[in-house]
């Protein structure tokens, strides 16, 4: 028997009034922060790991944040790991898409400021172009700060 998939919503079909801070138990809190800690330490696939644990346990509405944030982790591991251009500038959409839901901060963090990142780090992709990966400016991966009780 295989395990149940949990189905992925795309953001056209979400209720956008369904989207409020899910309440996060302490195992989710955790794994929730330690995202963010590896994030800020360029651990881009670990901190990737850390929120899909979150993601399978929040509520439906609320597993789009969990998603974005999970692919803006995935384009970062993609540009700086993996030098796949095509994969990472998707990512960076597809995290941008998703995020663009959410109020301008949420869940103890600024979503505007990955939204900004988001913005910078798909330009600086196209100005370097697939042959120009290797010289990504770092600069533009940001460093978040969490602000949770």
């Amino acid at each position: 028997m295989s395990a149940m998939r949990i189905p992925k919503k795309k953001p056209e079909e979400i209720d956008r009034s369904r989207l409020m801070e899910p309440v996060l138990g302490e195992s989710e809190q955790s794994a929730y922060r330690k995202g963010w800690e590896l994030f800020n330490n360029r651990k881009f696939w670990d901190a990737h790991e850390a929120w899909e644990s979150v993601w399978l346990r929040v509520p439906d509405e609320s597993r789009i944040f969990f998603q974005g944030i999970i692919q803006i982790a995935a384009a970062y591991h993609l540009v700086l790991e993996k030098k796949r251009y095509g994969g990472a500038l998707r990512n960076f959409e597809k995290a941008e898409e998703k995020l663009r839901l959410f109020p301008p901060a949420f869940l103890g963090i600024s979503v505007d400021q990955l939204l900004d990142a988001i913005g910078s780090g798909k330009k600086e992709l196209r100005e370097k172009g697939p042959d120009g990966i290797e010289r990504f400016d770092r600069s533009f991966i940001p460093t978040v700060a969490l602000d949770v009780d």
